[in-house]
């Protein structure tokens, strides 16, 4: 295949000339009410995403080309490389990375502003200057310290290929769906500003940017999610969440995100919280470029980063303009940002929405802080210290409990005010329920507290949660629904926005069961000859036969190891330690065992010349719940993104605005 390389580098220049020629436009035609103008901006927006596509896909087509005089196709690609992760390496390095975000933000900033531009050009101009004015950022960084078309000489015979640890299927839509979500943040945020600049705060801003908004928070959660079952499956330590800083990285801006998506129902019902919402916008996506900063920067050390290069002082500038420049607008918009009312009572859903706000704020500190402690510290004493899981648990887990009270809690409750004897009667059953869970455990002989009281609140709220479905079926059947599940299609496809919430919310139970499950986590592990065997709880791993083959990309090197309980064989398990020769690099392949109830985990560390293998093998239970619960938040988001009207002008011009589902 002939190399289109050569493309690349002049397209990324192009694209940036185009993308500073929009935010011209879009400047003078904001200040000057020019309708002509705007229209030449987004044009230009768009030639600018036409131009960065081409030198993604120049890079691309050198990839599949083994083009190696390119620097970094030699250093993520081989010719031994599979097609799929020859693709996957776009993003698989630093600089390809970048571009595939640039991409990204240059494609949704077009049409974005392209489909809102009739709506309200004034506020779309400045959006598309902020828009074109953060493409400028990254494009600069492409063209200049993080080139992806830097030529080798002379040009090796091969690539080193792709890290073998990011040689799993995950990779493949883990890593794109993440910056789908970090980019697509940008879309609410330059509407945001842009409504502070002109002046118009009503809710035209979210209304316009809701499904964008949505669109990047599933996204990010579904990624987030993969990223766990990627640590599960190819690390190799029996865990899928580990507190890594680019974990938590990612995790940061979905806290904010979640609260702005709860707290933006208030602003719709009541007109409330206006100052609070366009602020927790502002830090969701500074906190998305923040992410892209740390692994970028080299300060951090983590698989997930990118190896040190010169672009992470390009981006703390970036991060203080936004973060500053955003709050200071803020601060002179402030007296049109009060609200238009005021809480009733404390017992009221606004009441529950706002401390589920600062709960969800606090969770994001805590785990802000617990990132940033070991770097302030280093820079202050000069010792590298580690802030790991002990620390998050202790914090973080009594947060998400509280979380998850209110989550069952805010459907039960009406706006405004409620009397408790009314608060009394809607949350008498689900807490009958929940008690009753923690009681059955703690007789069954369940004695970890935090465990008793996960599994009584994801009782609680699965209750609150089925009884709105329940009350909502109950009245399509009145209305002429012939069975239940007509019915419940009905509560469904009516109101997709509240009851598609109220499904992500059933998903969140279920992960929080799984999660649950890990308090009573067994792990051992042991040197074993062929034909030895070692006890795992209520099992026995005997180890019986070493299996060794090759392909053009490693050496395998397979351990069989037949699992039993009470004698009787339940599953063979073939975990591998593998040679991968492009890299030099050993990696292990673990193999799962998995049910409701548990996962059986096992990972061959390393093989000694004469065969024996050091094994380490876990029982994780519950876990199959979190992955269960995720599928179902993914059922849930689709219906909720299915109730939302397509276009910003339906929803600018709708006069009464109707509220997020995912909040409610």
């Amino acid at each position: 295949m002939r190399s289109l390389g050569g493309l690349g580098r002049p397209s990324l220049i192009a694209a940036l000339v185009f993308a500073a020629l929009a935010c011209v436009l879009f400047v003078i035609g904001a200040l000057r009410s020019r309708r002509d103008l705007t229209r030449a901006g987004t044009r230009s927006l768009t030639a600018a995403s036409g131009f960065t596509i081409v030198s993604a896909s120049a890079l691309v087509n050198a990839l599949f080309a083994h083009d190696f005089s390119i620097e970094y196709v030699a250093n993520y690609s081989s010719e031994s490389l599979s097609r799929g992760y020859t693709l996957a390496a776009l993003w698989g390095g630093m600089e390809g990375s970048l571009l595939f975000w640039t991409m990204l933000l240059t494609t949704f900033s077009a049409v974005a502003v392209r489909r809102s531009r009739r709506a309200n050009p004034r506020l779309t101009a400045w959006a598309g200057a902020i828009l074109a004015g953060v493409g400028i950022f990254f494009l600069v960084l492409l063209v200049a310290p993080a080139d992806p078309f830097t030529r080798l000489a002379p040009v090796p015979g091969d690539g080193r290929g792709l890290n073998p640890l990011l040689q799993s299927p995950g990779m493949m839509i883990h890593p794109p769906l993440l910056y789908s979500g970090f980019v697509g943040f940008s879309i609410p945020f330059a509407f945001a500003l842009a409504a502070l600049i002109t002046g118009r705060l009503d809710e035209g801003w979210f209304t316009s940017t809701r499904r964008w908004t949505l669109f990047a928070w599933s996204s990010l959660s579904v990624g987030i999610v993969l990223g766990g079952a990627w640590a599960y499956t190819e690390l190799g330590w029996g865990g899928y969440w580990a507190w890594d800083p680019v974990e938590n990285a990612s995790f940061m801006p979905w806290l904010t995100a979640t609260a702005f998506l709860h707290s933006v129902v208030i602003q719709e019902k009541r007109r409330m919280l206006k100052i609070w919402n366009v602020t927790l916008i502002l830090l969701t996506y500074v906190l998305a470029v923040f992410g892209t900063f740390l692994t970028r920067s080299g300060i951090l050390s983590s698989i997930h980063t990118f190896t040190e290069g010169p672009i992470g002082k390009w981006f703390l500038p970036f991060l203080g303009v936004m973060l500053i420049g955003g709050l200071g607008v803020i601060a002179v918009r402030a007296d049109k940002l009060k609200s238009e009312n005021r809480f009733d009572s404390l017992m009221s859903r606004e009441s529950a929405f706002l401390a589920n706000n600062v709960l969800f704020l606090a969770a994001a500190f805590t785990v802000l802080w617990g990132t940033l402690y070991p770097i302030i510290a280093e820079a202050v004493t000069g010792t590298r210290l580690s802030v790991g899981p002990p620390f998050f648990n202790a914090v973080f887990i009594p947060i998400a409990l509280a979380i998850l009270a209110l989550t069952g809690l805010g459907p039960l409750i009406s706006w405004r005010r409620m009397s408790p004897g009314a608060m009394g009667r809607v949350i008498r059953v689900p807490l009958i329920v929940g008690t009753v869970v923690i009681v059955a455990l703690a007789l069954a002989g369940i004695g970890s507290a935090g465990a008793l009281i996960a599994f009584g609140l994801c009782a609680f709220t699965a209750t609150a949660v089925g009884s709105e479905f329940a009350r909502g079926s109950k009245i399509h059947r009145r209305r002429g629904a012939t069975g239940l599940a007509s019915a419940l299609a009905r509560t469904l496809t009516r109101n997709r926005r509240r009851y598609g919430g109220y499904v992500i919310h059933l998903g969140v139970v279920l992960i929080v069961i799984g999660l649950a499950g890990g308090a009573f986590r067994t792990e051992r592990h042991a040197l074993l000859e062929p034909g030895e065997s070692m006890r795992l709880g209520a099992y026995t791993v005997t180890y019986t036969d070493l299996r060794r083959s090759e392909t053009p990309e490693k050496e395998v090197n397979e351990a069989v190891l037949d699992l039993r309980r009470g004698g009787e064989l339940v599953a063979v398990m073939r975990p591998q330690r593998n040679f991968h020769v492009a890299q030099q690099q050993p990696q292990s392949e673990v193999s799962i065992r998995t049910n409701p109830v548990e996962d059986v985990y096992a990972v061959v560390t390393s093989f000694d010349p004469d065969g024996a293998a050091a094994i380490r093998a876990f029982i994780n239970p519950l876990t199959w719940w979190i992955w269960a619960g995720a599928i179902v938040m993914l059922g849930g988001i689709v219906i909720v993104m299915a109730g939302e009207p397509v276009g910003a002008r339906s929803a600018v011009r709708r006069t009464v605005p109707r509220p997020v589902a995912v909040a409610e």
